[in-house]
């Protein structure tokens, strides 16, 4: 069954009481809040409900985030250590529940470490769908031999973009790209105003504290340069704020909430994803990128990795490599306020139609039914 079909069919009518789910879906991520737990499992629950799933979200307890706040070195070591404890044993439940269910997706990695929890799950339910959106396999050979062994022995594996398929089809024919996506329901899209051009041009960051060294910081001398030349405003929206000591560059700091994400236009005029062009960072998904673009922001983007095939040069956003270029392209978006609503109206479109919720739902839930259909366990 096609997935239009499978939701055309299904009774909405009928009330979800009643309704005898299709199969079970358990989800297992790192947390229910970071990035990719969000956009890559927890924003389809809904749908497949919808769908008629029943649907089980199984984050860690405590989440892989969680640091003690104990006042002294020694107790917040001990105090980590036991919270690490109780989020293994937490995870062998989730995997003997996972005999009950049709599919199990799992998002990076179950408990980290090696593949201990990994190999317990493939012997309870084969029906796994491996799912990353970044090159976790990069940095330590722990890592590569955990993510190696995870797409060999999955059901199928649904990377991010093709730089992380052509990796994991080394190990596993049963791959599919599913890029990462954005509810842009969720997103209010930037109202432009006549106002906007008589005030400097904000061009902002959003991300994680994790990936902020990594991203930004390395941009920022080239950023102050142009900041001094061209008279524009820089707003970075983390979750704490960070420490930045760069001579002459002016920042707003904004903290993160979730129920402001939509909300982006209000903060910016033009989004940013700069990149370094190593492994690790060729294996982003571009979900900064998409998210100014829901929210009708133009955006410059470093081209490296899904980055290139995500920004439209001089029709969505700009591409920007070198110093100089990325130069080029902030004076422009300055220097010239007028360009912006059509970018971001054209961006907006594209994410729409390309890197929507709305557009991958149906992809994912033929997947889904696919993998359902597999035998639970090898050999049968």
């Amino acid at each position: 069954m096609t997935p239009q079909a499978t939701l055309s069919t299904m009774s909405r009518t009928e009330p979800a009481a009643t309704r005898r789910p299709v199969g079970r879906l358990m989800g297992m991520t790192q947390s229910a809040f970071d990035p990719a737990s969000r956009v890559r499992f927890v924003q389809f629950i809904p749908l497949f409900e919808d769908a008629g799933w029943d649907v089980l979200h199984r984050p860690n307890k405590p989440d892989r985030q969680w640091r003690s706040r104990l006042p002294t070195r020694l107790a917040r070591g001990m105090h980590y250590r036991s919270g690490r404890g109780v989020m293994k044993v937490r995870r062998l439940a989730d995997i003997a529940a996972s005999r009950g269910v049709d599919v199990v997706f799992v998002n990076r990695d179950l408990a980290g470490g090696r593949h201990f929890h990994e190999r317990l799950l493939l012997r309870s339910n084969a029906r796994v769908i491996f799912d990353f959106d970044d090159a976790i396999f990069s940095g330590s050979q722990r890592a590569e031999q955990r993510v190696r062994w995870m797409c060999e022995h999955a059901a199928w594996v649904t990377p991010g973009n093709a730089y992380l398929a052509d990796w994991a089809r080394r190990y596993n024919d049963h791959v599919t790209v599913i890029p990462t996506v954005v509810d842009t329901d969720r997103y209010e899209s930037r109202q432009w105003s006549a106002a906007d051009a008589s005030r400097p041009v904000r061009i902002g960051w959003t991300g994680s504290d994790a990936s902020i060294a990594h991203t930004l910081f390395p941009y920022l001398e080239t950023i102050a340069r142009a900041q001094r030349e061209f008279d524009f405003e820089f707003v970075i929206v983390t979750n704490t704020q960070p420490s930045i000591s760069t001579p002459g560059f002016r920042w707003t700091f904004h903290p993160w909430r979730a129920e402001e994400e939509g909300a982006l236009g209000r903060l910016f005029d033009v989004c940013i994803m700069p990149l370094a062009d190593n492994e690790f960072q060729r294996g982003k998904c571009g979900l900064k990128l998409l998210q100014g673009m829901a929210a009708g922001l133009p955006t410059i983007a470093s081209p490296v990795g899904v980055n290139s095939e995500i920004v439209q040069p001089g029709k969505t956003g700009f591409l920007a490599q070198t110093p100089d270029e990325w130069h080029e392209a902030l004076g422009t978006v300055a220097r010239s306020p007028e360009i912006l609503p059509a970018l971001g109206a054209n961006g907006r479109d594209r994410c729409v139609r390309e890197y929507s919720l709305q557009r991958w739902f149906p992809e994912m839930l033929s997947l889904v039914e696919r993998v359902a259909a597999m035998p639970r366990h090898r050999g049968t």
